[in-house]
């Protein structure tokens, strides 16, 4: 609580400061300034609202505080397209310019000076004298709100975003120094794990991240201004970090809130960079990966914390998928930006095949920040045997509430199209009480299963028709799921161990192998 007052109390300071400072503002030359180059923008999104009235209000449709919609506007053209931007941008201003909170989040705030930056010809174009003043007017109020913000913030709460019009607005008002490169290392370090993954551990992100960085660098090129080889090494560590998390069907890996709208820009990304290099996982934080000529399997062994920069975390410990001669198999739910923020269920442990105690959260959730309470211990190892590899990892976030622990291993046969299981339940205090548990493996859409008579079979036939058998020590079940896909959500299906702890020790095995 204490925080978040002296938080308003600064945003009710740069406000005052904005309204008295008012008459310094300067005039910037923004003719040819877009250095984007690889899109991120949902541009089906931006359709469902941009002819609306009032879409500002909706919240099914935040992202429009963002102004991405002139992107799209520009590239309809024409003299209403125009007249849409201009209107909306003024009609914003009007609305929010004396609000100190959302949405003048600090992310936000940068995304939208960017959209005006890059499409200030477009909308500029048939400005009167006065309209143009106005536009001016509220881009040097966004440039001394994210400057200020920009100083005080923790490091690990800077976006790409911010970094990138924090640059661009330095260099255009003849600002910048040296020093200022120096800092952008520092917040890309923090930000970034020693393998090259972004704390968030969710693909889409580091790929955005990646984006910006180049955009950061096309700014400095532009500006004639070296590009610092730190920069220049961490793209190329993060791009080469980001091949790795992409399946054999060409998806990405879903954890953490990542989707597959936009594989076309990914895949650009990876082809920029010439020197990439396959590697192994190292770490012993993070999402793990294995991938040979046939498979590809990822593994959730990431450590949550309570940083800014991982808030999008799932709780999905110890979960996984898998995908065979360029089928996916198991997969976790997905994520979704059709409308508003993505759901706060597709976050549940529930939503991930993984181990799960009596249907709670292994991290308890909250939207829009990081856990409140998460395991204080997640460990991982990885052992290579001639014609084994095994991960094995374990989470105690289950200690607090049923003094259990839980641990996952998985064994790849490198060279039999077979991976094997072993879930273990362990409690440490003898008990007599009970705790119903679900081990849950959501299977891909289109994937038919055929339960046998001993129900400890499932065959699984895959849209290629190549035919798989889950087998288990104990009782399966299969139940409804959900897979989403490109904003769209298909009803799927999901293997189910079920079962009860006991006072020592619960072990289940289970495998996958063709057939």
């Amino acid at each position: 609580m204490f925080k978040f007052i002296i938080n308003l109390i600064q945003k009710l300071i740069i406000f005052i400061f904005i309204k008295i400072s008012f008459t310094k503002r300067k005039k910037l030359n923004l003719k040819n300034i877009n250095f984007k180059q690889i899109d991120f923008i949902n541009y089906k999104k931006i359709k469902q609202y941009v002819f609306k009235e009032n879409f500002f209000y909706d919240n099914n449709f935040v992202d429009s505080h963002s102004f991405e919609f002139l992107f799209y506007l520009q590239k309809i053209g024409g003299k209403s397209g125009i007249e849409i931007s201009k209107k909306n941008i003024f009609l914003w201003f009007n609305l929010f310019k004396n609000k100190l909170e959302f949405p003048w989040d600090e992310k936000l705030t940068a995304q939208r000076l960017l959209s005006i930056y890059y499409n200030y010809e477009f909308v500029s174009s048939v400005l009167s004298k006065t309209e143009n003043t106005l536009l001016n007017k509220i881009i040097n109020i966004h440039i001394k709100r994210l400057f200020f913000f920009f100083k005080r913030k923790n490091l690990d709460e800077i976006s790409s975003y911010e970094i990138v019009a924090f640059i661009l607005s330095k260099l255009l008002l003849k600002e910048f120094n040296q020093s200022f490169l120096k800092n952008i290392e520092t917040i890309i370090e923090i930000q970034i794990d020693r393998a090259g993954m972004h704390k968030s551990y969710n693909v889409l992100e580091q790929a955005k991240f990646i984006n910006n960085l180049n955009e950061v660098k096309n700014i400095l090129l532009f500006f004639k201004i070296l590009v610092p080889e730190k920069i220049n090494f961490f793209i190329l560590n993060m791009t080469s970090a980001l091949n790795q998390y992409i399946h054999q069907d060409g998806t990405v890996a879903l954890f953490n809130g990542a989707n597959n709208n936009y594989q076309k820009q990914i895949q650009d990304i990876i082809e920029k960079e010439e020197f990439l290099k396959s590697r192994a996982f190292t770490n012993n934080n993070g999402i793990a990966f294995y991938s040979d000529k046939k498979r590809s399997l990822f593994f959730d062994v990431v450590q949550p914390n309570n940083l800014k920069v991982s808030k999008s975390l799932g709780a999905g410990t110890l979960s996984f998928e898998l995908s065979i001669k360029d089928e996916k198999i198991i997969t976790n739910c997905g994520a979704s930006e059709s409308y508003g923020k993505n759901p706060e269920y597709l976050r549940y442990s529930a939503a991930h095949s993984t181990i799960i105690l009596k249907n709670t959260n292994i991290s308890e959730i909250k939207a829009g920040n990081p856990h409140i309470k998460y395991p204080q211990k997640v460990s991982f190892q990885i052992n290579d045997f001639e014609k084994i590899i095994d991960f094995e990892g374990s989470h105690n976030g289950y200690l607090r509430k049923f003094k259990k622990i839980i641990k996952r291993k998985i064994i790849i046969e490198k060279n039999e199209d077979k991976i094997h299981g072993e879930d273990s339940i362990i409690s440490l205090k003898s008990t007599n009480s009970k705790t119903v548990y679900h081990i849950r493996f959501h299977l891909m859409p289109d994937i038919t299963t055929n339960i046998t008579t001993n129900k400890k079979n499932i065959i699984l036939k895959t849209k290629k028709n190549k035919i798989w058998m889950f087998k288990s020590n104990s009782e399966l079940g299969l139940e409804k799921s959900i897979y989403v896909d490109n904003n769209s959500t298909k009803e799927t299906q999901q293997i189910v161990i079920k079962g009860i702890t006991d006072s020592t020790k619960k072990i289940e095995k289970w495998s996958i192998e063709a057939i």
